[in-house]
């Protein structure tokens, strides 16, 4: 290309490059406000944006969840489904993508996902597999997501090892009659949770426990016993259990920073434009049943927001030294265009600070926290929280029941931001349904 037109497109960028973040912002201030607006409201504007290619994974990844926590089930699997294979078929970076990036800013590189997101990704089509009766397709996923971690896995680093996709592997092989696998799950969700400092909820202490005394794990037992100062009771005949997968709030997104560097060769301060968290405000919510006047809580099993400061944290290195590559190259290219001629320098430079921004890009519609909660009910009749009806521009109150027969595993799910609760239930006689509440 002669150099004219390269000083052309140079100067063109900014305004292509402006546009696109004023796009990102619309992104980022539709899940800034979803714990405010309803999930179908959302669902909606987004639908209304239409997103580069280079930017199609992130733009299915919300679109997806919003379908799933709308109930959705069966949209959203399609939607999730093309993302991961967007996914996969960009883990092969491309080199006209690495130019842009290196040399222009990180945005023109297509969005493929951090580390955690890639494991939520399968840890969410095996929910959403779930509330559409398929165990099969979930089990799928949850083999895939263990691909995924062992492949991000590092002997020093916690980086993509997810505790709420070993535990719900453990409950999906627990629904499937593999109990040796599901004790394989929930061990690995309680290393990861230990290493982490998490406290460990009574649901995975359950789970321990009563796995390790159906499977004659003698001395697994007595060591959880004593561990937990728990014990276990035979599930009583005309009892059922109950298993809550509970999302709390909406994890933060990126913002960009800026950070001032001195350049020696330069002899000059640089500033570059780099992605961040900003401080979290979330603060946990568990969620409160009450089923037959006994009251239960959800408690923590993953701490999202804290995954995403990881992850970024992990990349940041490359990201810096990235930036700081680009930005050196650019000063330089602005003062060789200074030398010819000072209005071309001039005008270089200023396109050059425009064309620098941060990658603010992420799955920011997953929930702040995942929680969860396991208890056994009678069977009968129980009333549940209210749900909230969809399609409607008032939200309308719905009655729900929950119906508990003798011997169901009952798995809900629960979205907060959309106000309602979904369930699968593997009945004794492993008849197979799925009730929407």
């Amino acid at each position: 290309m002669p150099l004219k037109a390269k000083r052309i497109l140079f100067f063109l960028l900014p305004f292509f490059l402006q546009a696109c973040a004023i796009q990102q912002g619309k992104i980022n201030s539709l899940a800034e406000g979803l714990e405010h607006s309803s999930s179908e409201a959302t669902l909606a504007a987004l639908q209304e944006i239409a997103p580069p290619d280079r930017d199609r994974a992130q733009y299915l990844l919300n679109i997806g969840l919003l379908k799933s926590i709308t109930g959705d089930f069966s949209g959203a699997t399609k939607d999730l489904q093309a993302a991961k294979e967007l996914i996969n078929t960009l883990q092969a970076a491309s080199v006209s993508e690495g130019i842009g990036a290196a040399t222009i800013n990180e945005t023109l590189r297509s969005y493929d996902g951090g580390a955690s997101e890639r494991v939520l990704l399968h840890e969410l089509m095996s929910i959403n597999y779930l509330m559409l009766n398929d165990l099969d397709a979930a089990r799928v996923e949850v083999l895939q997501a263990s691909v995924v971690m062992a492949e991000l896995a590092s002997a020093d680093k916690l980086i993509g090892q997810l505790a709420s996709s070993h535990y719900i592997a453990g409950l999906v092989y627990e629904l499937g009659g593999e109990l040796d696998n599901a004790m394989i799950s929930y061990r690995k969700t309680e290393k990861i949770m230990t290493a982490r400092s998490i406290p460990l909820p009574i649901a995975l202490k359950h789970s321990l426990l009563s796995l390790s005394q159906y499977l004659g794990l003698d001395a697994d037992y007595e060591k959880y016993n004593k561990q937990f100062g728990l014990s276990v009771k035979t599930l009583s005949p005309d009892a059922a259990e109950i298993i809550v997968i509970y999302w709390d709030g909406v994890v933060s997104s990126k913002k960009e920073k800026s950070l001032s560097v001195w350049v020696p060769s330069l002899d000059q301060v640089v500033s570059l434009a780099l992605p961040s968290y900003p401080q979290s405000n979330y603060v946990k919510k568990s969620l409160s049943l009450n089923f037959g006047g006994q009251h239960y809580l959800t408690a923590t099993l993953e701490d999202i927001e804290t995954l995403m400061r990881e992850d970024l944290d992990d990349e940041s290195a490359l990201t810096y030294s990235i930036a700081l590559a680009r930005m050196i190259a650019k000063v330089e290219m602005v003062q060789s265009a200074g030398q010819q001629n000072g209005s071309l320098g001039l005008l270089m430079n200023i396109a050059t600070l425009l064309t620098e921004s941060a990658d603010i890009r992420s799955w920011n519609m997953l929930p702040s926290s995942i929680q969860i909660a396991r208890f056994t009910l009678p069977q009968g009749q129980y009333p549940l929280p209210l749900a909230y009806s969809s399609g409607s521009t008032q939200m309308e109150e719905k009655k729900a029941e929950l119906t508990v027969n003798a011997g169901d595993k009952i798995v809900l799910f629960v979205p907060a931001v959309s106000h309602r609760i979904f369930s699968y239930t593997l009945s004794s006689g492993r008849k197979f349904n799925k009730n929407k509440i």
